[in-house]
């Protein structure tokens, strides 16, 4: 299971890990920029992130988010369609972009001597973009194509499945794509109207990290992204988690030679107050071929040929959440197992065990941190999710965080009703009819 983004800088200075300061300051249209220096590199990487995603669609504009971070590469005030990658390439740079269901974030990495064309490109794009009517025709059936293909994964079903159940009647529900019927019915005024809404200033964090000096940093931010736009900012607010009085089932029969499950148990939603203590829970169960799981159920009891553990944390609704594969048959054994072991975790937490877990966090996050771009996208997700102390006080809490900080939320999230999903071979199915 993929961790919760660690959103934190360690410099190794004479054997002392040291956090790294960031400046933040925000312009008079409400964008919200962060300064981040990393010398000696030659290197600048520009992030923008939007807090929007499809947690603002609904069913009948779902993958809007998406499909309009496709459309603002198709043409802008300056730069024809198919120009912008192009410039960003002669300048020695590349650049992504990517939509989630909290957020939308774009990014530039290049010479810092060719700063400038990234703080004027990504302006561009999310203060000018033109919504040319034949680019949108032309980008609907490369977004449809990239629609048909996620059926070809077999556990698609499930995992659909699995949001739809633990965000039931909340905009989580839906899936960050769309689908081909919403995509095709996208017009220009619809793309204008969220592009208006959504990609406003005051729902955006410009993120600036590497070897750029502030006050040129600065300049630029403010040259680029001061621009004004009407009205305010829209979001999405509201409890998403759905919770059960019971626990729940469900299968799903594919053509598969392994099983492999979810197990998903209600938590809460993004929050500095808990988000340690969920990374740590999580490194604990499954960080490493020695962790409790592997240990217990892959080693030992050799049930499993892979079982994870981890928070999947969002800013209106959390689960953690346990996965794994196994050979046909398995898949009742191992998840008798999880819960067995998630029963009992207080067995597992020591003070030894925890700093052992909490050293290979930091060791995780030394390495990690080396590059300005990734460095920018921690940065952009703990303030667009509006969790910046993640960023700024990781390292102080993976120092003496207690077991019973651990062990008392493993205890209350785990003795919550679940939902259990499989995805197991068709010919499964076909026994039980």
């Amino acid at each position: 299971m993929k961790k919760v983004l660690l959103l934190l800088i360690i410099y190794v200075i004479s054997g002392v890990r040291v956090l790294a300061a960031v400046d933040t300051l925000s312009f008079e249209n409400g964008v919200k920029m962060v300064y981040r220096s990393i010398p000696s590199t030659g290197i600048v990487s520009v992030h923008v992130w939007m807090k929007t995603g499809s947690v603002n669609e609904n069913p009948e504009n779902n993958g809007i988010s998406h499909f309009l971070e496709h459309m603002v590469f198709k043409g802008t005030a300056s730069y024809a369609p198919g120009a912008i990658d192009e410039v960003v390439e002669s300048a020695g740079g590349s650049m992504n972009a990517a939509t989630s269901k909290d957020y939308t974030f774009y990014h530039i990495t290049l010479p810092v001597y060719n700063a400038e064309t990234a703080f004027k490109v990504l302006s561009e794009m999310l203060f000018d973009a033109k919504f040319i009517p034949e680019e949108i025709e032309k980008e609907k059936p490369i977004v449809v194509q990239e629609i048909k293909r996620k059926f070809d994964k077999p556990t698609y079903d499930m995992w659909t499945y699995l949001y739809e159940a633990l965000f039931r009647s909340s905009p989580y529900e839906m899936e960050v794509i769309g689908s081909e019927e919403t995509v095709n019915s996208f017009s220009r005024d619809t793309l204008v109207d969220y592009y208006g809404r959504y990609y406003h200033p005051q729902n955006m964090t410009l993120v600036v990290a590497g070897d750029i000096d502030r006050s040129t940093a600065e300049s630029l931010g403010r040259k680029y992204f001061s621009k004004m736009k009407d009205g305010r900012g829209k979001r999405y607010e509201g409890n998403a988690l759905k919770t059960y009085t019971e626990n729940y089932r469900k299968d799903f029969y594919r053509q598969v030679v392994q099983e492999t499950g979810v197990i998903a148990f209600p938590a809460a939603a993004l929050n500095e107050k808990d988000i340690f203590a969920y990374e740590v829970l999580g490194e604990i169960l499954s960080g490493g071929e020695y962790s409790v799981l592997s240990t217990i159920i892959k080693n030992e009891l050799r049930l499993a040929s892979s079982v994870n553990a981890g928070y999947l944390g969002m800013k209106h609704g959390g689960s953690f959440i346990f996965t794994y594969t196994c050979p046909v048959g398995n898949s009742g054994k191992v998840k008798d197992a999880i819960l067995k072991v998630a029963a009992s975790i207080d067995k597992f937490v020591d003070q030894k065990s925890l700093e052992k877990c909490e050293n290979r966090l930091k060791s995780q996050i030394a390495f990690q941190r080396e590059r300005a771009s990734s460095e920018a996208r921690d940065i952009g997700y703990s303030y667009t999710l509006d969790i910046p102390g993640y960023y700024h006080n990781f390292l102080n809490k993976m120092s003496g965080m207690k077991t019973e900080e651990i062990t008392s939320l493993a205890a209350d999230i785990f003795s919550r009703p679940y939902i259990d999903l499989r995805t197991l071979p068709e010919e499964s199915g076909k026994k039980e009819d």
